[in-house]
């Protein structure tokens, strides 16, 4: 296969995993980012890295599911190659409910089943949960048990894919603003260079190419504590948005997240601090010493289906919208992207991410 020259235009999970997918197929890669290798100030740094195909199905359409399940199996593939350890669990996800939130763990048990994934559902009895998850004694009447299901640190990943690119020799360009980018053309520090393709993973930066493209705001908290001890992400039905508490190593737990219309990036609000405080105080009591160690908010790039989308013109091709499935989603994205690059060809099992016209 000839190799090409690659420009891909953003260092979050979606041009991360882009970048080491098109590497491996040979490509010579130079990636474009505005901002610091850190990668702080990204969507992607404050995202919860959950793989969650199944529990997704209380809000996403099926496609998400389906996709997610192959995007699993890809992560679980690329992990133990990459250049840095990545934490990374596959314990399944237990989905819990106050008596008054149960209609919603019941809704999600009915779509999960309408989907075609019922083998991938348990529903527990008391004694049942106790024995998956013993913290949790006496707390839940029940819950559904979803496996394989898991989560990824972005702490980790990220760097961890930044450092395999570079061991693999792509040309990574931080802190360098894309002024311009066109079919197999950008210009970065007043400079025009081509490619024989141009990737436009920016996320939100992209809205001035796909107008229907919007910002979802989310907060989330992460919080320290040894007086709880959990194996496995839990998702607690909430009547307004899904919040979740996934263990992290070195006694961390993520809370999160809020879903708000909105692109504002000012602090999070008291009602969503005290939403996730209140979550998580309800699953362990035990959580109320715990330390507050971030209280982060960021934006999520969402088109109107609340799908993905690639759009291609010519070889200039924007692949964008990843919403809440970003870390979920992204390896099978990359996957579907490559593969055209490669061969010319849309493959069936992703084709609806091709669907939607350009935005005129």
């Amino acid at each position: 296969m000839h190799p090409y020259q690659i420009a891909v235009i953003g260092a979050g999970i979606t041009g991360l995993t882009q970048a080491l997918c098109l590497q491996r197929q040979g490509h010579r890669i130079t990636l474009f980012e505005r901002g610091g290798e850190r990668l702080d100030h990204h969507c992607s740094h404050v995202g919860a890295g959950m793989l969650a195909p199944y529990c997704e199905l209380s809000e996403a359409e099926a496609e998400v599911a389906r996709w997610g399940v192959s995007a699993l199996a890809l992560w679980r593939h690329i992990v133990p190659t990459l250049a840095q350890p990545v934490h990374m669990s596959c314990e399944g996800t237990l989905v819990v409910a106050h008596h008054r939130d149960r209609a919603g763990m019941q809704h999600l048990a009915e779509r999960v089943e309408h989907a075609g994934f019922g083998t991938h559902l348990q529903w527990l009895r008391r004694d049942e949960l106790r024995e998956l998850e013993p913290e949790l004694e006496g707390r839940f009447g029940e819950g559904l048990y979803l496996s394989p299901e898991g989560e990824i640190d972005p702490r980790s990943l990220l760097p961890s894919l930044v450092e395999t690119l570079r061991q693999n020799g792509a040309t990574l360009c931080f802190e360098t603003e894309v002024q311009d980018l066109a079919p197999g053309e950008i210009t970065a520090r007043d400079e025009r260079q081509t490619f024989d393709w141009v990737l436009d993973c920016r996320g939100l930066a992209a809205s001035d190419q796909m107008t229907d493209l919007r910002g979802v705001r989310g907060e989330i908290l992460a919080l320290r504590t040894d007086e709880v001890r959990l194996r496995r992400p839990i998702r607690m039905m909430h009547p307004r948005y899904p919040l979740y508490i996934v263990p992290r190593p070195g006694n961390r737990f993520v809370v999160g997240a809020t879903s708000i219309e909105s692109d504002s990036l000012r602090p999070a609000t008291v009602r969503s601090a005290l939403e996730l405080l209140s979550a998580a105080y309800a699953l362990h009591p035990a959580f109320a010493e715990a330390e507050i160690v971030e209280l982060k908010v960021q934006c999520r790039p969402t088109l109107p289906d609340h799908l993905p989308r690639i759009v291609q013109q010519d070889n200039l091709l924007r692949i964008n919208g990843l919403y809440r499935h970003g870390y979920l989603l992204s390896p099978l994205v990359a996957e579907t992207v490559a593969t055209f690059i490669r061969d010319q060809r849309r493959p069936a099992e992703t084709a609806k991410l091709w669907d939607a016209p350009a935005p005129r």
